[in-house]
């Protein structure tokens, strides 16, 4: 706001400007020189601004994932053991007591509600059902393992630390599974099992007691032959569901598979425990004639060497026996139904995108997850969004097709993601599972030499100019036999030119080698060989027939390599490819009419060769398995019965090869025929490939 004019009042009327004015002013002020201000850019709301990237998984989604994880781990897992550790408490408990007959109807119900049996039960829950899940959840896994033979699985099971965490866990858990059945039998008094540390016997006090060794020994049978199961069957890795649409976590059906194997165990175990005891019994003689051992193991141990020596010596002690197997088998089925649990609710899908602001960008991100157990809950969730019909799911899709948000945009990174996916597991299984070889570093090139220039060498003489005194005989001789004299000077310079090493110049000639030596050398590089041949010798002249064929067949097994394992091993990852297959080509068909700005017709020829190349692969594959396949058994003619074993096997194989391959062929079929189904001549706007294209046109004939 300007400041007003004050007007001067005079008593004549006012003078031209050019004449002075009679009111005298005040001198205006002189301005004092300033330092002119810098210059500086105008800001403007106008500047281009960068596009932000889809956020990471680890800060998204895998949060979410994580949550639900722990409250399934909580809720489920840990509940449903607990209940099950409760039950077999109670009958424990109800048969430690002597059943209906001691206790009576009022008893038997008041068995399950007493304090006794709960703390009972939390801490059997504890010390055996609560380590194999910890356990699980440590070493958890999304990958299998590669190997061919059962040889060499458990060759790499022995190396990795996560088999000897597991085998520590199992075995203090049998153990003090045992302890505690111990103590119950103990506080109980209608039974008495005689299961004490050291048998009763004043002259004797530290005998240890033959039943309570048996019991130990059982249950770390138990321990091995689980941790055998576990290590054949790759337990670690994640349990990828068969279907993704089950809605039920846990059927009866596992229930009684889980039962059938407990049983089996448990009824392998008691008698392998016997022989292990007998055995161990036999070889008792032997350890009593070693200096000094005698001394330590008698006043613990030499009861055991009274009595017959057989091995059915358990049989005659039927309970424990009994004993012994209703333990094994109450171990055996707590480990069991905890990894039963663990594998059945930590497999589910997890749908969490409805807990976020923004569903299409956490998911999108889960689908970057590195860690391939998140990546699969991602794209179990996008593949039900893929399928969904309703209207909201409709929208859904609309927005992620058009967003552009981010940099590149969620279509373009889920679309990448996805096709890495397939493009490792199709280079993987084009190696047939082999790992990738690194090319070896290039060799380091060496720098040119200058060149040389010829030219007239010029003498240069190097000695004194002055006259030395001629030097005394004894002197001459003395400086001879020096370090550097010129006796030393003539033996190196022989030894320099016979190219003797540095450590031997002082010598003059070499020592020979003896023949005998070199002899002596060679026969001790074969002995073992030898032995190792005599052996065998003695042992095929000796054993029968029978028993050598059976080894041979057991040997046979355990170190031929499977070609359904070679299969599996070249598609560690197929049911996350089916996964990501249905996605994109779900995808793919809702964005014909739901794709407004057309992101997705673009990456069509890229979807569809890359399902075609993979599809190609598994095709020829397939071929290679048809040609191994043997004459049918009808055409089997003039053939040994060891033969049509071989050919049993091999077909056995060949088509659980190809259950695995087709698996992964059926599902790209379907996806690329999917595609082909929704466009149909539309295809023609794009180009592919001669091969993709001569292969596309297969599918197109095939649908018109």
């Amino acid at each position: 706001m300007r400041r007003p004019l004050t007007p001067v009042t005079s008593s004549r009327p006012s003078a031209s400007p050019l004449i002075k004015s009679s009111v005298s002013l005040p001198p205006a002020p002189q301005r004092q020189p300033t330092t002119p201000l810098p210059l500086r850019a105008i800001p403007s709301t106008l500047a281009v601004k960068s596009s932000p990237s889809v956020p990471p998984a680890s800060a998204t989604y895998e949060p979410l994932i994580k949550a639900v994880l722990r409250q399934r781990l909580l809720w489920r897992i840990f509940l449903g053991s607990i209940a099950f550790c409760w039950v077999q408490t109670v009958a424990w408990t109800i048969w430690c007591l002597g059943g209906i007959e001691e206790l009576g109807i009022g008893g038997l119900f008041m068995v399950p509600v007493a304090p006794s049996t709960s703390m009972m039960a939390y801490v059997y829950w504890a010390a055996v059902a609560l380590p194999i899940v910890v356990l699980r959840k440590r070493h958890l896994t999304g990958h299998y393992s590669t190997s061919k033979t059962p040889l060499k699985t458990l060759q790499n099971a022995l190396v990795r630390q996560s088999t000897k965490s597991a085998f520590l866990v199992y075995f203090a858990s049998a153990i003090i599974a045992t302890l505690l059945h111990v103590s119950m039998a103990r506080m109980s008094k209608s039974d008495d099992p005689r299961l004490t540390v050291f048998v009763k016997s004043k002259k004797h006090p530290y005998y240890l007691n033959g039943r309570l060794v048996f019991l130990l020994t059982s249950q770390v049978i138990v321990a091995c032959c689980s941790m055998l199961r576990n290590i054949m069957m790759d337990r670690f890795v994640f349990r990828w569901p068969s279907s993704f649409t089950r809605k039920s976590a846990v059927t009866v059906g596992d229930f009684l598979r889980t039962l059938a194997v407990v049983v089996l165990l448990a009824s392998v175990s008691v008698p392998t425990s016997a022989a292990v005891f007998a055995t161990a019994r036999l070889t008792f003689p032997i350890l009593y004639r070693l200096p000094l051992l005698h001394l330590i193991l008698r006043p613990f141990t030499a009861h055991f060497l009274r009595g017959p020596w057989t091995i059915f010596l358990p049989v005659q002690h039927f309970a424990l026996l009994t004993r012994s197997w209703l333990l094994a088998f109450s171990t055996l089925a707590t480990w069991e139904v905890a990894e039963l649990l663990f594998d059945s609710f930590i497999s589910q899908p997890i749908p969490v995108s409805h807990l976020t602001a923004d569903p299409a960008v956490t998911l999108v991100s889960g689908a970057a997850s590195p860690d391939i157990t998140f990546k699969y809950f991602a794209y179990a969730e996008l593949n039900e969004l893929s399928t969904d019909p309703t209207p909201s799911a409709s929208a859904r899709r609309t927005a992620l097709f058009s967003d552009q948000k981010y940099f590149p945009n969620l279509w373009s990174h889920l679309c990448r993601e996805s096709l890495l996916v397939l493009g490792r597991d199709y280079q993987h299984f084009l190696r047939r599972g082999a790992p990738l070889v690194t090319p070896p570093p290039a060799a380091a090139t060496v720098a040119p030499k200058p060149p040389t220039f010829l030219s007239t060498p010029i003498s240069v003489n190097k000695q004194s100019i002055y006259k030395e005194a001629k030097p005394s005989p004894i002197s001459s001789v003395i400086d001879s036999f020096s370090a550097d004299g010129s006796f030393a000077q003539v033996v190196e310079a022989g030894a320099e030119a016979a190219h003797i090493p540095e450590l031997f110049k002082s010598a003059s000639t070499a020592l020979p080698v003896p023949a005998e030596v070199i002899k002596s050398v060679e026969e001790a590089k074969d002995y073992f060989g030898n032995v190792k041949k005599s052996l065998g010798d003695a042992i095929h002249r000796y054993t029968p027939v029978a028993v050598q064929e059976a080894f041979g067949t057991w040997t046979d097994w355990w170190t031929r390599e499977r070609i359904n394992k070679v299969a599996e091993g070249s598609l560690p990852g197929r049911e996350l490819d089916l996964l990501v297959i249905e996605v994109l080509s779900h995808l793919t068909c809702s964005s014909l009419t739901e794709d407004r700005y057309g992101v997705v017709q673009r990456d069509i020829p890229k979807i569809l060769e890359a399902m075609l190349s993979f599809l190609s692969a598994i095709e020829d594959y397939q071929i290679e398995l048809n040609a191994l396949q043997p004459p049918p058994p009808e055409e089997e003619e003039g053939v040994s019965e060891k033969e049509r074993i071989q050919h049993e096997h091999l077909r056995i194989e060949l088509a659980k090869a190809s259950e695995v391959v087709g698996y992964l062929s059926a599902g790209l079929k379907d996806g690329i025929a999917r595609v082909v189904r929704t466009f149909g001549s539309t295809l023609n706007a794009f180009k592919f490939a001669p091969r993709t294209a001569k292969k596309l046109q297969g599918f197109v004939d095939y649908i018109q």
